[in-house]
């Protein structure tokens, strides 16, 4: 054969593996705006998008705290001020709607905690000890296992597709006024409806915390320790406060911890995130005792154990108790207070098979 006909048949064959790849394989692209706040959108992914909201009314003075949950890719966010809870429809319509304009049937104060399973959400009140479920299909509360941990607030939640756990928080207040920070883990599994006591969450007690779900396993870490210091003069005891940068893995299955690579953002409490296509991302919150807001964004990859920077949310910090963010649709979405601000974020480009 002539080096001209061995050429045209590489030329040939490498046409031919080049359409197969093609065939298996889809890359899928929204239509977004041509940019976002002034810059090119990559076309790789990785940034954030301006959504629009759907400007819900209600009293004037009311307070800008919400909740926000997914169900069945679905976005919902709960105006505690208005009382309504909203659904975001990111497959279908890419558009709001009012669910219900009087959605809490009790006070709902400090019922911040919360688990996602199937058509279901659940609120718990982990000072009062109340745990209820709502059901988005049928629109039913009802009442379920009360909380048997300690009393607490400001702790951290987070859920598999089976249980919900329930980790670290505060009970209390030292001499000084620093928080009594705990360390203890409670499971509650959605089919039983009934709690138990797990493996403690490492280190010292904590609050603000993170926790997000991958598959059965939950990753936790940052938040604010108190700690005691002994004045080697006096033997006088005086409580601080530190604020952590570790990073573990609770293995939901064998009740383990195991310790990860610490926080790629620094020591950080009060930080927002969502999990995409099996990753955590984490970010926002302050660097400080609720000084120094980030706007940072870093993606963790529990495959290889590594923290990656990722676009920064564009507003800027935000004062975190009016601040969530959702994972929902391969997305990660983020709301503050009264739906006055909407943004979605989409990860690296995504590559997904047709067959």
């Amino acid at each position: 054969m002539s080096a001209y006909n061995r050429s045209l048949l590489m030329m040939l064959f490498a046409i031919a593996f080049i359409t197969s790849c093609k065939k298996n394989v889809e890359t899928v692209v929204e239509e977004e705006p041509s940019a976002v706040s002034g810059l090119l959108i990559p076309p790789s992914g990785n940034y954030w998008t301006q959504l629009s909201t759907p400007n819900p009314s209600g009293p004037p003075t009311a307070n800008d705290h919400h909740v926000s949950f997914s169900l069945n890719n679905k976005v919902y966010v709960a105006l505690e001020g208005y009382n309504q809870l909203w659904e975001f429809d990111p497959v279908t319509t890419g558009q709001w709607s009012q669910k219900q304009s009087t959605f809490y049937t009790f006070s709902n104060f400090n019922f911040t905690d919360v688990f996602s399973n199937g058509n279901s959400v659940y609120f718990l009140n982990a000072n009062t000890k109340k745990l209820k479920e709502y059901n988005v299909v049928s629109n039913v509360w009802t009442d379920k296992a009360d909380f048997p941990g300690t009393a607490k607030t400001v702790g951290t939640a987070a859920n598999t597709t089976t249980k919900g756990y329930i980790m670290g928080g505060t009970n209390g207040t030292h001499a000084n006024g620093y928080a009594v920070t705990l360390s203890e883990n409670w499971e509650y599994d959605f089919a039983g409806n009934s709690w138990t006591q797990k493996a403690n969450a490492p280190g010292f007690g904590r609050y603000n915390s993170a926790s997000y779900a991958v598959g059965d396993k939950i990753y936790f870490g940052t938040g604010i320790s108190v700690f005691a210091f002994i004045n080697p003069s006096t033997l006088q005891i005086t409580w601080q406060p530190i604020i952590n940068s570790d990073w573990w893995e609770y293995n939901t299955l064998q009740n383990t911890w195991a310790q990860k690579t610490q926080y790629g953002g620094g020591a950080r409490q009060d930080t927002r995130g969502f999990v995409i296509s099996g990753k955590v991302y984490v970010g926002m919150g302050t660097s400080g005792y609720f000084t120094g807001l980030k706007s940072d964004l870093w993606s963790y990859n529990p495959a290889s154990d590594s923290w990656t920077q990722r676009a920064s949310y564009p507003p800027g910090n935000s004062y975190p108790p009016f601040h969530t963010m959702i994972g929902a649709n391969n997305r990660g979405y983020s709301v503050y207070g009264r739906l006055e601000d909407f943004w979605k974020y989409t990860p690296s480009l995504i590559l997904l098979p047709t067959n």
